[in-house]
């Protein structure tokens, strides 16, 4: 493995926020890596944190350490007539995973193109988009047991996976590397259309692909998101989820808010609430509020951790102010 020093934080996240430091940065490119760092480094240190592209983390204070996953490799496991089995390596980019299976007709993934990141921080979200995410493909994932530097493959129901969340956010947080995951894919071009937003795009075709999907979410997500240029990590909130009488509640005063139901909750758009609070578009300095996007905060160039930080509090007060709502923050705060 190689090991950088003392690396800015505008080089380790997409938030590229500035002031923090990683003082020294591991990059592991092989599961042996992973091994060893787990082995003979973390129990050496006071703190230390695990990067993937970096695409859903804000960083605040230095780090003693850090470690980049840059496993790449990717393969067919196992394949019949219907489906296939692939084992993706953790540093792969996700995206590139999806531009892949769409491109050999491979459906279960197609609607969570452009999610940025890689595919190690895609189970400890439980990653989704416009009615796919990654716990209705993954059977499985391998790592590297912090404790006992040992591997490890823990299959998907041990994984505990739910709405952004999973077993690796909560008791396996902080003493699992992950190294590769392996999905479960269909082999079919056909898409089932489960997103009323993508459902409205696409009613002017009698057939509606896998590769249409692909295309639709990439041209609505290009529409949404800040360019290269602008430090962001895409959503910084979850969308809420709230009992049904408190939904009832809302929806009497507020006829108009977006719903959805949700296994016998209703969850609601953290992006609509934002934006009622009059958020969209707002700048601290060159902290801000995406002026596409309520739900995408924003660095323009060199906000510090703190400030993203301070306004997302900020919002956050004023949310639960008018509608009595907690927003939880999907992005992990270091």
């Amino acid at each position: 493995m190689t090991i950088e020093h003392n690396v800015d934080s505008s080089q380790l996240t997409t938030f590229r926020t500035r002031g923090a430091v990683a003082e020294q940065l591991y990059h592991l490119e092989t599961v042996d890596d992973v091994v060893e760092f787990a082995r003979y480094v973390a129990p050496q240190r006071r703190q230390w944190l695990v990067l993937g592209g970096g695409s859903n983390m804000l960083l605040v204070h230095s780090v003693e350490c850090a470690a980049r996953v840059e496993i790449t490799d990717r393969r067919i496991i196992e394949e019949t007539a219907s489906r296939v089995i692939l084992r993706l390596g953790a540093g792969l980019h996700w995206h590139s995973c999806v531009e892949w299976a769409v491109a050999n007709g491979w459906a279960g993934i197609e609607a969570m193109a452009l999610i940025p990141g890689t595919v190690g921080a895609a189970p400890i979200q439980n990653i989704g988009a416009y009615g796919q995410q990654l716990s209705d493909v993954c059977r499985w994932v391998e790592g590297v047991d912090v404790y006992s530097g040992r591997t490890v493959t823990l299959a998907a129901q041990d994984c505990h996976f739910g709405y952004r969340d999973s077993v690796f956010k909560r008791e396996r947080k902080g003493n699992f590397i992950i190294t590769a995951i392996g999905v479960e894919l269909e082999k079919r071009t056909d898409a089932r259309v489960a997103y009323d937003e993508l459902a409205r795009r696409l009613t002017t075709r009698d057939t509606v692909t896998i590769s249409d999907i692909f295309e639709t979410v990439v041209t609505l997500r290009r529409g949404k998101l800040p360019p290269d240029d602008i430090g962001s990590a895409g959503s910084f909130f979850k969308n809420p989820v709230v009992e049904l009488h408190r939904a009832a509640q809302l929806a009497e005063r507020y006829p108009d808010m977006p719903r959805y139901q949700q296994n016998g909750a209703v969850k609601l758009s953290a992006g609509w609430l934002i934006e009622q609070c009059g958020y969209k578009g707002i700048r601290r300095g060159d902290a801000g509020v995406y002026d596409r996007h309520a739900l995408v905060l924003v660095n323009y160039g060199t906000a510090r951790g703190e400030d993203i930080l301070r306004l997302a509090a900020e919002i956050k007060a004023a949310v639960h102010e008018r509608f009595g709502v907690e927003l939880e923050e999907e992005v992990i705060i270091v």
